[in-house]
């Protein structure tokens, strides 16, 4: 099934997919559904002129916008899934390999399992080019106002977002589609070379977080 297609009511009606939007100074305290051998990735195009502006890539032989500049290619993208303990829903998160590496190094100095263990993310920086992220386990103190946070209920499990579609490359007709609908494209402007990410923020590929 084409992965522009929407399924389920829920789904139709909150309007698509709900990603986690870190900001600076806005610590946020989760607890990790998918890590370890249940993490997801996919290489990604971002192109600020097409929407939708993050595009997975089918592959270089055949992908439009690789072909449209083979020179660049798609950055590689983590998919995952968190609860989110403010509002107790479970969330999309996409990070590039980096920040993930940075992520399961404080998990692992802190000796905590994100699975098991609500986690505060910390985000510095605003920009792609100077943004990182750094974990710590959360101590809830409710007398110091981090309070105690429940687990998902049962029926947050059951109603957790399929993360299948976040990991399935869009088709060529589909890519081809975004590019025709922009007037007088004819290469991709945001894709980065994988080769030139690796431990480093993406430059371009600025993520809506």
């Amino acid at each position: 099934m084409s992965n522009t297609v929407v399924r389920g009511l829920g789904n139709i009606l909150a309007g698509g997919a709900d990603f986690i939007n870190f900001e600076e100074g806005k610590p946020m305290t989760l607890l990790f559904i998918d890590w370890f051998e249940d993490l997801l990735g996919i290489r990604e195009h971002y192109e600020a002129a097409l929407n939708p502006k993050y595009v997975r890539c089918p592959g270089k032989d055949i992908c439009p916008l690789c072909k449209a500049n083979p020179s660049k290619y798609p950055a590689l993208r983590i998919k995952f899934r968190v609860f989110d303990a403010t509002d107790k829903k479970i969330k999309f998160v996409s990070l590039a390999k980096s920040h993930v590496q940075k992520l399961n190094s404080d998990f692992n100095l802190d000796e905590v399992d994100p699975t098991k263990n609500f986690v505060t993310i910390y985000r510095t920086g605003k920009g792609a080019s100077d943004t990182s992220y750094s974990a710590r386990k959360y101590i809830p103190t409710p007398e110091n106002g981090k309070p105690v946070f429940n687990y998902p209920t049962q029926e947050a499990i059951e109603a957790m977002p399929d993360i299948n579609p976040q990991v399935t490359a869009h088709s060529v007709d589909e890519i081809a589609n975004f590019m025709k609908l922009v007037e007088g494209m004819t290469e991709p402007l945001g894709c980065q070379g994988y080769d030139q990410l690796q431990g480093v923020p993406a430059q371009q590929n600025k993520l809506p977080f």
